[in-house]
């Protein structure tokens, strides 16, 4: 090819790392009249899952070490290790420094932008990929990737307007480009209105490539019972939960509980969303029997909660039940205890029995919900499943099926826990297949 370019597909976290170290290589080699770096996205705009990411804060990375960060990971985590050698926490931190985006460290060890802003992210790296000589077309749909003579060869994308405006790339139709090599980095499944709708699986599928079963995680839950009745939209913090798998404890989480319209939401559900979704994902029949426990009270045990009843209820003679409780739960949640107890929440508190207030007590510590299912892609933060891992390098995320076509991101078979884990993965592989790709196409310039 007498001029060599490099495809990247999907500007999201991957996308933006590896078009932005493969277009820094190039022009540290002087060649970048001679190799074209180009980035697709589908979307009017680049990074809009970064966008989004973290409730729109962006939670970058964590600070535990390599061995313990994969431990977050599925059991193809370990296919990480190479990765994060070659581009892990402090790389990111001091490109991200480098380019006046200060970063925060906050509790678990989660990384922030310090400004707190998700959105910079994404415009700092964007600007940097730029910067760098890297050509962005956006609105770019890609229809199919050409191979031949045991290689890739380029790709054909239609360019299209979204919502009315044009893309980047020039009149809408179709397009052929030639590729040297070419990223796939176009996200899973998950939060399809920000462009990532499975294609790239398709692609590699299409290719040759194993992918392993595909479905959401970091997702809400459904159960009985939740939203208790009139009640949507409902946080609770300082909660404790434990996961049951057929009667047994599964985990225990402590943090946020969130009461959403249709479920169960917030930190302590998506932790465990991973087990849950393979739980009831699977082919076992009959399927487990899934429950979560709420305590409302974690920081009293049974025993000092009995005691701070009884002292509140020896001190308010004149105070009713739904006084009482005003005082222990929030105001959304009293017609719920009135339910559950079976007491009015007018009844005085001098007429409450020793069995009513033991009733309170341990609904209040174990308040229970048969988990009956999950939220779908688009709720869910990040997809599980995808190209198996034993058909990428982790050396370089070239594909072993297909010499030239590069795999990284979500598209990869390595989901993990909240707490940065998922999208470090996706900057290091982009980081590490960007890198690969350019020295691959240099070194042939070269020869």
């Amino acid at each position: 090819m007498d001029s060599p370019r490099i495809i990247i597909v999907g500007a999201g976290a991957a996308g933006l790392l590896a078009a932005g170290r493969a277009a820094e290589l190039v022009r540290e080699a002087g060649r970048e009249r001679e190799v074209e770096v180009v980035l697709l996205e589908r979307m009017r705009q680049v990074g809009r899952k970064i966008r989004i990411s973290g409730k729109g804060r962006c939670n970058l990375s964590n600070t535990l070490p390599a061995n313990e960060f994969i431990k977050h990971f599925n059991r193809s985590g370990r296919f990480l290790h190479q990765t994060f050698s070659r581009f892990f926490t402090e790389d990111l931190l001091e490109l991200l420094n480098n380019l006046d985006l200060p970063t925060v460290v906050e509790r678990g060890g989660r990384i922030f932008p310090a400004d707190g802003s998700a959105v910079a992210v994404a415009e700092i790296l964007e600007a940097w990929a730029r910067g760098l000589g890297v050509r962005v077309i956006t609105g770019a749909h890609v229809r199919g990737l050409d191979c031949s003579h045991g290689r890739v060869r380029g790709l054909h994308y239609d360019l299209f307007s979204e919502h009315g405006k044009a893309g980047s790339g020039g009149d809408c139709g179709a397009t052929k480009l030639a590729a040297t090599a070419i990223l796939l980095a176009t996200g899973g499944k998950s939060y399809p209105t920000t462009g990532s709708t499975g294609d790239g699986h398709f692609e590699a599928e299409n290719l040759g490539h194993k992918i392993i079963r595909t479905r959401p995680s970091l997702v809400p839950l459904k159960a009985e019972g939740a939203p208790p009745s009139g009640v949507s939209d409902l946080k609770l913090r300082n909660v404790g939960t434990t996961l049951r798998i057929n009667g047994k404890t599964h985990s225990r989480h402590f943090g946020e509980l969130h009461f959403t319209k249709t479920g169960l939401g917030g930190p302590v559900v998506l932790e465990i969303s991973r087990v849950v979704v393979a739980a009831l994902d699977g082919k076992k029949s009959p399927q487990p029997d899934l429950e979560l426990a709420v305590d409302l009270k974690p920081a009293l045990d049974v025993k000092k909660l009995d005691a701070r009843l009884i002292r509140d209820l020896d001190s308010r003679d004149n105070a009713t039940w739904g006084d009482l409780l005003a005082g222990l739960l929030p105001r959304e949640l009293l017609p719920t205890a009135e339910r559950i107890c079976s007491l009015p929440l007018g009844k005085p508190c001098h007429q409450i029995t020793g069995p009513e207030r033991r009733v309170l007590r341990d609904w209040l510590k174990d308040w229970r919900f048969p988990i009956t299912g999950f939220g779908g892609f688009p709720e869910a933060i990040v997809t599980a499943g995808g190209v198996d891992t034993k058909e990428v390098d982790p050396h370089s995320m070239e594909s072993r099926l297909v010499p030239g076509l590069y795999i990284m991101g979500e598209l990869l078979d390595v989901d993990a826990d909240t707490g940065g884990f998922n999208l470090m993965a996706a900057f290091s592989t982009g980081w590490v297949g960007g890198e690969a790709a350019a020295r691959s196409v240099l070194t042939t310039l070269e020869s």
